[in-house]
């Protein structure tokens, strides 16, 4: 939205040479230039009292030196300081060789030709230019996106993107990140450059690198937004709200690296197209466009081995297949060692609570994508999406029973297939429709077998979600765009629990069908900088009766060239929850269920927040700070995992936290370097416990993240430390079995030992032959090996008070190898 707005004040500025000529005639003077240099300088220029002001007042606005040699001949010179850009647009569907392109700078116009070098000058890191194709549909692009390459090429896709965010800052942190003037943060995985510990770029890793994100027990499907809990967070594959997003129980992502084009990541200030996520969310997308030549790349690593087609069938239909199958029926590396014992601690996969350890484990991991897109014209665009994820897990325990020798099995399965179809209609130039219907199933299931009383207990979660959204795009003019829609879903969720000795039966099931309207307004004034994105969506849950109201914002305003500022605000809801009902459910492994808001039962929970900050940038610095406020009520304290006196308790809450994310990046040639801190109060409100204040099981007081990257030619170095204050425990009075309970201090009133982990990562690109790339990559997580602890509680065990420490990752070596058929 902003690139068209900021473009139009460009397109009202006066000639420089038509500006000199008429200040030639006003003051019989005469201005010493060549005319070539002058040709394309542009200037917001209004007649001077005088002409030493108007010499001023050029030199302030324009690329030159005005330096007056007599009362009557001024000399006109390039300034020293400017940096020469090039530049290269191309049209990602088809040839366009012959269209005129318009290029607009701060200081400059250029009619180019497509598929051709341009280049231009620029005085500041903080410019932003503009490019206008034939049809007039501007794209932004910020100078530090053209940073480090002798020419980058600028790729236009022929659908129109009205709404999609516009970039305030590449490169933010690393290379391929960039953060957008609505507030949220954009990870584009073609330009994806290396963070330290990673070897493949990993979604639900790679966003942990940004302030105010994180994950306190190491996981990838425990991401923890600003505070909140990992359900709180809306994760959405193509549009379609994904419930299982880890791979070896959330270890790594779920999501094949290699088909995810890009991922944004929203803590505040949301679109009204979203509903749920109260804390946060992350929207993964998959190649939009047509590819017109066969893509295949085939690698593994010491975890999984993997393939990746992409299929043209016709000029105006492609195919993308993947998939991606865990290795360790073949071989059992150090990698995997480390992940079965970060992953299957203190569970009953270890035997932990029994006396004997199961004779033998099996475990499995799969996940497999298609993507089918079809372009009848060029305005009619078809997507299908199918996505199925697996992880299997299987145990044999051996038992005596009246002095035999017993076998019985256990087996733990979770999995999740989604499908979308997404149909997009470009009507004219200035409106657009689109509608997508969406469809996801999760199972979790598990039976854990106990020899010594004979039984054996089956639990069963599923969910089952329907979707359809309808919406359509005004684009009024450079400055107004409307987005307009109506979203339908339908969630049904299975609670199923049998034990076979004595036979007992538990089922629950409930449905919830909300339906919303939502219209979000984005709005440029360009005489001051500033970009203004509101938005109310409205949803009606039909099982409670009621509308839920809520408004969002997101504020941008430049100001001193350098600096930018950002007001964000929302009011979310959501009605799926995950909770805890026993520790040792589903054998301990995947102990939380999928549950639905229910009136008198659970909630809806609503949240609120309030965020400003500032954003600095020049000559490779940048320097970020956001303040905010966040509160979300009609939490269940089975959803917090409490391992203390609360732990079966059955109450409702909130949690309130405020807290500062503060970012330092420095690029300078082949080095990056960053440093983050997080700093937060996070505090329960339990009305019924005592006390009904106390700090939030998720109470991260201080987070730093800084690391550092290097290139030279091929070679990509990264390594990396993160650090934080232990998360809070509650510590016992005495190590005192009383008639089967513990003697608790207030809750959550220590903390854990500090979390200290140093990563390093290399990746390597080389060319095999004409047509064969390859890659190879070494990584190593927790590179000190340091013995950090994630989580503490206490148990009884035979009458005995024991105290638990669950260990994060140890030093975890990882290699990869990838081929690329062009």
């Amino acid at each position: 939205m902003s690139s068209i707005s900021y473009a139009q004040q460009n397109i009202s500025k006066q000639s420089l040479k038509s500006v000199l000529t008429a200040l030639e005639n006003d003051f019989q003077c005469n201005f010493n230039y060549h005319d070539q240099q002058l040709e394309s300088h542009f200037v917001d220029f209004n007649k001077p009292k005088s002409l030493s002001e108007a010499l001023s007042i050029l030199t302030d606005k324009t690329l030159f030196n005005f330096t007056l040699l007599d009362k009557e001949i001024i000399a006109v010179s390039l300034k020293h300081d400017l940096k020469k850009v090039c530049g290269r647009i191309r049209n990602a569907n088809k040839n366009e060789e012959h269209n005129k392109y318009t290029v607009i700078t701060d200081y400059q116009r250029l009619t180019i030709e497509g598929d051709k070098n341009f280049t231009f000058l620029s005085k500041n890191d903080s410019e932003v230019i503009f490019i206008y194709p034939p049809d007039n549909r501007a794209k932004s692009v910020s100078m530090d996106f053209f940073e480090n390459e002798d020419c980058r090429t600028i790729v236009f896709d022929e659908m129109v993107e009205m709404l999609q965010p516009v970039t305030l800052i590449s490169n933010y942190l690393a290379r391929g990140i960039s953060q957008n003037l609505n507030g949220s943060t954009t990870i584009d995985f073609n330009e994806f450059d290396i963070l330290p510990g990673l070897i493949e770029p990993d979604v639900l890793k790679s966003i942990q690198e940004l302030p105010g994100i994180l994950s306190v027990n190491e996981t990838v499907s425990n991401i923890n937004i600003r505070g909140g809990t990992s359900d709180q967070t809306l994760i959405l594959w193509d549009g379609i709200k994904m419930y299982q997003t880890g791979h070896f129980f959330g270890l790594i992502s779920a999501f094949n690296p290699y088909l995810t084009s890009r991922a944004t990541i929203t803590k505040n200030g949301s679109s009204s197209f979203y509903g749920d996520g109260v804390s946060g969310i992350v929207e993964l997308e998959t190649e939009k466009k047509l590819n017109t030549t066969y893509k295949v790349n085939w690698g593994f690593n010491l975890l999984s081995t993997d393939a990746f087609l992409d299929l043209p069938l016709s000029p105006k239909m492609s195919l993308q297949l993947s998939g991606r199958k865990s290795i360790n029926n073949l071989i059992e590396s150090p990698t995997y060692a480390s992940y079965f014992e970060k992953s299957f601690q203190n569970t009953e996969v270890v035997g932990f609570g029994k006396e004997e350890k199961p004779s033998q484990v099996g475990f499995s991991f799969f996940d497999t994508n298609a993507r089918l897109l079809y372009k009848p014209t060029e305005n009619d665009l078809f997507n299908f999406n199918f996505i199925i994820l697996g992880n299997q897990l299987g145990l044999t325990e051996v038992g005596d029973v009246n002095n035999e020798q017993v076998f019985r099995n256990s087996n733990l399965s979770q999995n999740n297939i989604s499908t979308g179809l997404y149909y997009r209609k470009n009507w004219s130039q200035k409106f657009f429709t689109e509608i997508q219907a969406y469809g996801s199933l999760y199972k979790l299931k598990a039976v854990n077998a106990n020899i010594p009383d004979n039984q054996a207990l089956s639990q069963e979660n599923h969910v089952t979600e329907n979707g359809l959204k309808i919406g359509g795009n005004f684009n009024f003019n450079s400055d107004l765009k409307l987005a307009v829609g109506y979203q339908f879903n339908e969630t049904g969720i299975e609670n199923f629990q049998e034990i076979n000795n004595p036979l007992l039966r538990q089922l629950d099931k409930q449905v919830l069908r909300t339906n919303s309207l939502y219209a979000q307004l984005n709005y440029t004034i360009p005489k001051l900088k500033t970009v203004i994105y509101g938005g109310v969506r409205a949803n009606h849950i039909n099982k409670f009766n009621t509308v839920l109201v809520e408004p969002r914002i997101s504020m941008n305003k430049r100001f001193l060239k350098y600096f930018s500022v950002q007001v964000l605000g929302e009011i979310k809801s959501q009605t799926t929850s995950q909770i805890i009902d026993f520790q040792n459910d589903f054998l301990g492994v995947e102990n939380r269920r999928w549950v639905l808001s229910s009136p008198n039962q659970i909630p809806i929970i609503q949240g609120k927040q309030l965020s400003t900050g500032f954003t600095f940038k020049r000559k490779g610095w940048l320097a970020s700070a956001d303040g905010y406020i966040k509160k979300i009520t009609g939490i269940t304290s089975q959803s917090q995992g409490f391992q203390n006196q609360f732990e079966d308790a059955r109450e409702t809450g909130s949690y309130t936290i405020q807290g500062l994310d503060l970012l330092v990046n420095r690029q300078y040639k082949r080095i990056n370097t960053w440093f983050s801190y997080s700093y937060t109060s996070n505090n329960y409100r339990f009305n019924n416990f005592m006390p009904s204040v106390f700090p939030n099981n998720l109470h991260i007081k201080n987070a730093i993240t800084t690391g550092i990257n290097y290139t030279i030619g091929n070679l990509k170095v990264s390594s990396g430390l993160n650090w934080h204050t232990g998360k809070p425990t509650t510590i016992l009075l005495n190590m005192e079995n009383e008639n089967g309970a513990l003697n608790y201090d207030f809750p959550n009133n220590e903390n854990i030992k500090d979390f200290f982990r140093l990563d390093f990562s290399a990746i390597y690109n080389f060319r095999i032959n004409e047509n064969l790339n390859g890659l190879a990559g070494f990584s190593i997580w927790n590179s000190l090996n340091n013995q950090n602890t994630l989580n503490h509680y206490y148990r009884i065990r035979n009458g005995e008070v024991e105290e638990i420490n669950e260990g994060a990752l140890s030093l975890t070596p990882n290699f990869t190898f990838r081929v690329f058929l062009n």
